[in-house]
């Protein structure tokens, strides 16, 4: 999955503050844990160095957009819950869990990870 920002071109902001949504096949994963996954096989020094460059809500934006560009979370709720159901039909005794993901998160996670600028300092 190539989904960390690489683009010489500046991440565009998207109007409406997107929301992507995962499926967790079996219902026993934490949101920690489904934000680990997402987050499992990206260079986070691109990240910080594009956070640094373009600013963290332009990052987790532009990361959330490619998520769903590639597939790894559905764009609405409506898809999701019909996964959901299509492992249902598929598999009786799993127990889906629909996990909606926002920009808000995953900056979180970027300053979590130690991933945003240093705070400058105020001495004088």
């Amino acid at each position: 999955m190539d989904t960390q920002p690489t683009s010489i071109d500046p991440p565009q902001p998207t109007a409406d503050g997107s929301t992507g949504y995962a499926v967790d096949r079996y219902g026993g994963a934490r949101f920690a844990d489904v934000l680990d996954s997402l987050l499992r096989d990206v260079d986070l020094d691109a990240v910080a160095q594009a956070i640094h460059e373009f600013g963290l809500q332009a990052v987790a934006e532009h990361y959330l957009r490619a998520l769903i560009a590639d597939g790894v979370l559905h764009p609405d709720a409506a898809g999701a819950y019909a996964e959901e159901e299509r492992i249902l039909d598929a598999d009786p005794h799993a127990s889906p869990t629909v996990h909606p993901v926002t920009v808000a998160d995953l900056a979180d996670e970027f300053t979590r990870l130690d991933l945003t600028d240093p705070a400058t300092s105020c001495s004088r």
